[in-house]
């Protein structure tokens, strides 16, 4: 039938009831043998396009498989069908909404369903025909149009990030487009995929509050080590992701975290809601430039805030309250100045500008909450010594001096210069500060960036200039 609809001209009668009639025959005989659907042409993350292959039900369940069904997926698996194997088509479904919800789409505006294979061995899904050698080697989880594999996965949690990153990346193309930028793709992937699920309520995009929360997952482990190690990547970098690039696990972790920040910063959440409709085949420099043109002047904020987000970055990471202003700061008076720094947030900008090889004289009075473990615990600048964070105690007030202006510094010098984010000085009560570059003074109260929720009151700091 597809070649008569083909031809352009007019078909005899005797060739349309042939061609009728081959029909019906081929539509009893796929009706005969079971559930038989031809999967593709579909496309992979990077546009690349795979010949399609059939799916026959009947020959996949006689050969063992078994099969989760649910409104959204249909998923085989070699696997024994535990409840947690059996739960995963409800989890599938109750992504749906909230894709939905993330990318502004009506539910149900288009026929969308995914077929997927969780598979413990490749080699009965190779020989039935459903992991085709066309595959590029992967070695967690693919997706092509509407079909995605995944490997059986050491942790019940990883298995369901699998699936629903797969999924986001299959929801993407069949309701944006094929050609996908590499860092936005992987990263809304990782970051709708990184999930909470009680058995009952899925939620997406959470930031996981722990490692026990996420076994397996380990993407703010390879930022935090890839900083540690001194090879941090600014958002340029990341946005210059090519095609290639996740071949290997790191660029994952990288593309979560800028996602992260451009979800969870509420001065970010606007520029990046709007990119989905700017996904175009191929065109990976006019998507980015879109981006940087609805962000306007706060990429130049992005950049910045990236620095605290390398220097301070844990599980349960408040990309809210560690949000800072980056407004260039005015100089000292003479007669000194006074900021209240709030220990319930993260870097605060005192306001000052502080001049390369001048000393400065700060001191800090006041009490405050720094924690509620057991009951309040009150603190002063000086801090508390029976917990430490990022090598100084809990609650010691902490200085950076950044050069607010046109150019944001590069992550990897900013890593090795005294004053920085990654290397704040401790201020305590009193220190006489010389300042080692002209820059904007940033002050906090130091504590986890996930565990600023329950701080509570403020620091008076003076800054008195000295001869």
């Amino acid at each position: 039938m597809d070649r008569c609809s083909e031809k352009p001209q007019r078909v005899p009668p005797a060739n349309w009831a042939s061609c009728f009639l081959a029909g019906l025959s081929a539509v009893w005989l796929l009706l005969s043998a079971g559930e038989i659907s031809a999967q593709g042409p579909g496309a992979d993350v990077s546009g690349r396009r795979y010949p399609g292959f059939p799916i026959d039900d009947g020959r996949l369940l006689q050969a063992g498989l078994h099969k989760i069904a649910s409104s959204r997926l249909t998923l085989y698996t070699d696997l024994p069908v535990t409840p947690e194997i059996d739960e995963l088509g409800r989890v599938f479904d109750a992504a749906y909404p909230q894709w939905c919800a993330f990318f502004a789409i009506a539910p149900d505006s288009r026929p969308w369903k995914m077929t997927g294979f969780l598979m413990r061995d490749p080699r009965p899904f190779r020989e039935l025909g459903v992991l085709p050698s066309w595959l590029p080697p992967f070695t967690n989880g693919f997706s092509v149009g509407n079909v995605l594999w995944i490997y059986e996965q050491p942790s019940a949690y990883y298995r369901r990030h699998l699936l629903i990153h797969e999924g986001t990346h299959g929801f993407l193309r069949a309701h944006f487009g094929d050609w996908i930028p590499p860092w936005y793709n992987e990263g809304i992937a990782e970051l709708l995929g990184t999930h909470f699920w009680d058995g009952r309520t899925l939620q997406l995009g959470v930031v996981p509050k722990s490692r026990d929360e996420v076994p397996m997952w380990g993407r703010i482990r390879i930022v935090r080590d890839a900083v540690a190690q001194k090879r941090p990547l600014s958002l340029t970098d990341i946005l210059n992701f090519g095609p290639t690039a996740h071949r290997d696990l790191e660029p994952y972790g990288w593309c979560w975290a800028a996602t992260a920040l451009f979800a969870h910063d509420p001065r970010f959440q606007p520029a990046f809601k709007k990119l989905p409709p700017f996904i175009q085949r191929g065109n990976l420099q006019n998507f980015n430039e879109n981006f940087l043109r609805l962000l306007g002047p706060t990429w130049k904020t992005a950049e910045y805030q990236w620095l605290i987000v390398l220097a301070d970055l844990d599980y349960g990471y408040d990309f809210e309250r560690t949000a800072a202003d980056f407004t260039p700061g005015s100089p000292v008076l003479t007669g000194g100045s006074a900021v209240r720094v709030e220990a319930g947030k993260g870097w605060q900008n005192a306001g000052l500008q502080l001049e390369v090889g001048k000393r400065y004289q700060l001191t800090a009075t006041g009490r405050f909450i720094v924690a509620q473990d057991g009951g309040p615990w009150e603190c002063e600048p000086q801090g508390v010594t029976i917990r430490y964070v990022r090598g100084h105690p809990l609650g010691t007030l902490l200085a950076a001096v950044v050069p607010v202006g046109d150019s944001p510094p590069r992550p990897g010098a900013e890593l090795n210069t005294r004053g920085s984010f990654f290397q704040p000085i401790a201020v305590g009560r009193g220190y006489v500060l010389t300042a080692e570059r002209t820059g904007t003074l940033f002050l906090r109260i130091n504590d986890s960036a996930a565990e600023l929720s329950d701080n509570s009151g403020d620091i008076l700091v003076k800054v008195l200039p000295l001869p």
